[in-house]
Parts: structure tokens; sequence; C-alpha cells
């Protein structure tokens, strides 16, 4: 899927692991996190070989909306009743201090990615929620925050809670220049850990330390993660001819808009699902909204992202688990993946050189859970349930033979259910139905042509191809499927 970033700003290729290897670190997963981490180790003298499963920077961090904040929506009232304020306090500072630190890479090493400085608005629509209370924790927790009534603007607001002196930058340029002198394999799927190895199709990688910064964490044995998090798409255009905007605008109501200006482009987000609850309407949706806010404006991109999601909003970073104290974690960053993947890299580095990072204990994986997160956990069972349940109960709803060109159902053969998709030239690409992750059954995502997994959030596309972990394996194809059913 083309996006923004990656259609100007491709990354330099990389060769596959066919050797063994020994190194100080095996840092698991190249998007920005893992990029980040490896970077910093590697600059404190570390021996690092970083592994990444296709392409680096491919998923999440090349579909962002590229927010460098601390801004992360209706968050600090939330935070103070979940933690209470000294962890609360942790949170907004490690990702102030992230944002922060981007600009200071940024000077250090003369990069050219287009960071720009701008005021981060979660704004209230008229008939949206108040935020005065948002912004009285706000203050508490040391942000640069300010209540105003903005005017002037292409839509209607009300009032908003401004994080002032945040950023806006191109991803993959900046990575671009975090990349010479690392030991870096692409196309390297990490197939399992066992103790210190880190094996892979083409070899392995020993290693004193690992980190596992993949999207989902990979290992099912030790975490739960599985139960912990669970996954979310969203929605972007590039508009152009859209009228000038300064800042970056998040609607505080349930619709969620997000508005950015990017050079010559305004990137309109929005339409978020969790994956698998997808009606084949949330591009449409989008659109419509470009359309009422900028009628002029003309959709020159559009693409989405799946962003993993924790029970308690806040990412997991640092050690895997209790059992397995050579290896780390980060992962669950929600939406706010930029200043996240900053905050995990100075955690990791200052875990494994011997350092202090102040902020550790709000990001701990072995936190207990605060009382709002056991409605998440409970909701997330249930998901699990349903999927199970609706794969061994619930009968096949489409006739092949009804399903129109370009969509699809789930269709009954030999008195087995499976996912069937008519391609626009009329071909019938039929496959096993069953999630390979865990058994769940996948739903059809219009929007993007793919099968989705409503339980933890694999994704594959209509030939059975795996798009998005945790599944480690693709969708079994029927190939004698008849063309006529």
């Amino acid at each position: 899927m083309q996006t923004l970033w990656n259609r100007t700003s491709p990354l330099p290729a990389y060769p596959r692991l066919e050797e063994n290897l020994h190194s100080d670190v095996a840092v698991v997963g190249g998007g920005m996190a893992g990029i980040l981490t490896a970077y910093a180790l590697h600059a404190r003298g570390l021996r690092v070989v970083l592994l990444e499963g296709d392409r680096l920077a491919s998923g999440v961090t090349a579909h962002t909306t590229a927010k460098l904040s601390a801004q992360h929506g209706r968050f600090c009232e939330r935070l103070l009743r979940d933690f209470g304020l000294h962890l609360a306090r942790q949170y907004v500072r490690a990702n102030l201090d992230a944002v922060e630190q981007f600009r200071a890479l940024v000077r250090e090493k003369n990069i050219n990615c287009d960071l720009c400085d701008e005021d981060a608005y979660l704004y209230a629509a008229p008939n949206g929620p108040n935020l005065a209370r948002e912004y009285e924790c706000a203050l508490l927790l040391g942000a640069p925050a300010r209540l105003t009534r903005p005017e002037g603007l292409p839509f209607p607001v009300r009032e908003a809670v401004c994080f002032e002196r945040q950023a806006r930058f191109s991803p993959l340029r900046f990575l671009a220049a975090l990349l010479p002198g690392l030991t870096i394999y692409e196309r390297s799927p990490v197939r399992d850990i066992r103790g210190h190895a880190v094996r892979c199709d083409g070899g392995t990688v020993t290693a004193e330390q690992i980190i596992v910064a993949t999207h989902f964490p990979m290992l099912e044995r030790c975490g739960l993660y599985g139960l912990r998090l669970r996954q979310e798409r969203s929605y972007l255009l590039a508009l152009t001819g859209a009228p000038p905007l300064s800042g970056m605008w998040l609607d505080a109501g349930a619709a969620g808009w997000s508005l950015q200006r990017s050079g010559r482009y305004l990137l309109l987000g929005g339409s978020a699902h969790r994956c698998g609850e997808n009606r084949g309407e949330s591009y449409d949706a989008l659109r419509a909204q470009a359309r009422r806010l900028f009628p002029a404006a003309r959709e020159a991109l559009a693409w989405s992202s799946q962003d993993c999601m924790t029970l308690d909003g806040v990412p997991y970073i640092g050690p895997y688990a209790s059992s397995v104290p050579f290896l780390h974690v980060a992962t669950g960053f929600g939406r706010w993946g930029m200043s996240g993947s900053m905050a995990a890299a100075n955690l990791l580095t200052a875990q494994l050189t011997g350092g202090r990072y102040p902020y550790a204990d709000i990001f701990s994986p072995q936190r207990f859970f605060p009382s709002a997160s056991i409605s998440a956990f409970l909701e997330g069972a249930g998901y699990a349930v349903r999927g199970i349940g609706r794969r061994l109960f619930v009968p096949a709803q489409a006739a092949a033979r009804d399903i129109a060109r370009g969509h699809a159902g789930i269709a009954a053969w030999q008195g087995k259910k499976y996912g069937v998709y008519r391609h626009t030239d009329g071909t019938l690409y039929a496959v096993d139905i069953t999630c390979p992750h865990h058994g769940c059954e996948l739903t059809w995502n219009d929007d993007e042509k793919s099968w989705d997994c409503p339980c933890h959030g694999s994704r594959f596309d209509y030939t059975g191809r795996r798009l998005a972990e945790p599944s480690k394996a693709a969708l079994r194809p029927c190939t004698d499927f008849p063309q006529e059913v």
C-alpha cells in the first residue's frame, strides 16, 4: 500500500540473513522502535544485529500520521484516574522528552526530514465533550497545555486543549539517516527464540540480550500478550487543494477525526474500528467528511494503518517476562508510535547498558492492571470466544455464485466453510476461513480486500498470504474450489 512516506522516501535494501552470527544484542523488528533502539545501542559501542521480516519500516512506521507529540487525545484525566499522579506524570514526561530527543537528533545529524514545530490541539466540536477537566489534568501532569477557543478554522470548534510546540516530520527520511553503520537483515522473519538463539530460515543470531520490537509480540509461551493486546485499524487521506491549516488537530468526540498539514498535503484521518469489524464503509465515511469540510480538495492518496492497543492505553516496554531476564519487549504504542518508539529506545538502552531511565515504572509489562483495564480484558476474551464459536456453530451464509465481483463471502462446500473472494475478472479465490493463530473465524474487510481476525488482528489477502501478525502462517487456499457453487 503506497503512503505519502514510502512514496517519497524509499529506504535502502538490505540482504537476508544467510549465516549464523553472535552479537551483544539482537533486535527483532525494523520499525521506528526497533531502528531507534538499535541505533542507540550501537552508538554506545554494543554489537547489534537488527532483523526485519519484510522491508524496513514497511509496517506502521510507513503508515503513520507522523505526529511527534505528547498530546495523545483525551488521556490526562484517564491516566490520573487509573495510575495516580506519580505514574501519570511519568507518561507525559517520557513523551515530552521523546519529542525533544527527535529534535536533538535532527540537529545533531543535520537530517533533512521536514521536521516542523506544530501546536497539537484536542478539540471539541459544538456538540462535543467539555474539555475543562482534561485541561486541568494536563496542567497537573506538567503538560505545556492551554485552553483556547480557536477561530477562523474550516471546521467548527467550541474549545480546544492545546499542547504547545509539538512537531511533525517525514519518518522514513529521518530513519534513513540512522541506518549507516547498523548491521541489518531484511526479509528474515524470526521463526522462534529459544534461549539466547534467534532463529530465522537462513541462519541464527545468538545474542546476550534480545529485544522484540515487532508490532505484536511473537512469543506465545510467556507474557500472555495475546490476552493483553487488541488491534485497531484507522484510515487516512492525503488531500490537495485544501485551505491552509496550522497545527495538528484531533477531535475529542467519538468520530476522532485527525487533521494536519504535511507539505502541500492535508492529512485527514479517522474511521477507526477494531480489526475484524469493518463493514466496508471506512473510506466512504472519510471521503464524506473530506467533502463536508473541504469541498474543493482532491484526494491524492489513501491508506490505512493497524495499531496495537494495550488494556490500559500505555505501551508495554521492558522485560518480556520475569522468567526470561535477557528478553525485552516494546509493543502496544496505540496511535502514538512515534513518541512511544523514542521512549522505548531510551528505556531499553538504559536497561541494557546499566543506566537509569526515570520513567520506566509506567511502561512496565509486568504492571498490575488498573481497574479500568479489567473490562477491556474481559471484552478481548469475549471476542476470542465469539470468534471460535462462530467458526464452530454459525453456518455459512453466502452462495459463491451470488458473490459480486470485487467482494467476498463465507460459503460452504463439501461440509466445510471457506472464505471466497470473486476477483474483478470473475475468478473465485477460496481459503480456509480459520485463523492459524488461535482458530478464530476471519471476517472480510471490503475496504482493504483482506480477511481479518477479530480476536487478535491477524490479516490475510484474498489468496491467503499473511499481511499482519500475530499469525506466523498463511491461510490454506482451496485450489479445487469450483468456480460456481
